[in-house]
């Protein structure tokens, strides 16, 4: 399973998961260009993230395996699942964005993000240059980005981000997110502002669409839209789940049956 972190984030997302979804389940995370360790790709897009999972799995020596996308990463894991059909076996998106051109989605997007994928599109360096004095001392004072970003989601999101243990995963992703600034992060959304270079009706392989109806970070309707679009997809609408379904033990077990299965 490749997991595809969310925006902003690194490889060490993977260690916020739950036991419920690691048996007999090998996971392989990557930091996107411009994250963590890996270097930045001028000009970022789609097709650069998806060679780079192709060429890990040639490496491990992988001919198949499942991809799944958490929030930002959603479109990443769908654009391999189009782009190698002959490889990817099942795709699992999770609390995920859509693309921004389809009415529906743009509509169901925060005030914020129209504000912020509207200018990572029209005017990239403005973008960039307000991206990083706003996100100015984060790397020096995590805890303080996290409060405020937590303090925006539901309650349920709440009680799960600030158990000691999951506070300090979320810390140490964050410092590693960002240890090359925040150019990875603007790359990543101006990528996320843009129309996708393929059609959502294209994906072939089997999806399973999973969403919390209390997510306060994505609208629900956003994986509604993605999922009618897909000629194999499966949408999991979590009645008391919100945004961090994938860290909820009981939600991380469903989802986990639909990756064995």
């Amino acid at each position: 399973m490749f997991f595809f972190h969310g925006t902003p984030g690194s490889r060490f997302q993977l260690d916020l998961l739950p036991a419920a979804l690691l048996e007999n389940v090998h996971w392989i995370a990557i930091d996107r260009p411009g994250y963590g360790e890996s270097s930045r790709c001028p000009g970022l897009s789609m097709a650069d993230v998806t060679a780079t999972v192709s060429d890990c799995a040639n490496h491990l020596a992988i001919d198949q395996f499942q991809v799944l996308g958490f929030s930002g990463g959603g479109p990443y894991a769908l654009a391999c699942a189009q782009t190698m059909p002959d490889r990817v076996t099942a795709a699992h998106i999770v609390s995920s964005l859509g693309p921004v051109d389809i009415p529906e989605i743009w509509s169901a997007l925060r005030r914020q993000d129209h504000l912020l994928f509207t200018l990572a599109h029209r005017s990239p360096r403005l973008f960039s240059l307000l991206l990083r004095l706003s996100m100015w001392g984060v790397r020096q004072n995590p805890e303080r980005f996290i409060a405020q970003l937590v303090a925006k989601m539901s309650a349920q999101d709440q009680a799960l981000l600030t158990v000691p243990d999951t506070h300090a995963v979320l810390n140490h992703d964050l410092q590693e997110a960002l240890q090359q600034g925040t150019i990875g992060m603007a790359d990543d959304l101006k990528v996320l502002s843009r129309p996708w270079p393929f059609q959502l009706e294209d994906i072939r392989v089997p999806v399973h669409l999973w969403q919390g109806a209390q997510d306060k970070v994505i609208n629900p309707h956003i994986g509604a839209a993605i999922a009618a679009r897909i000629p194999q997809a499966q949408y999991h609408n979590l009645e008391d789940g919100a945004h961090m379904i994938l860290l909820t033990p009981t939600h991380a077990a469903k989802i986990y049956q639909s990756i064995v299965a």
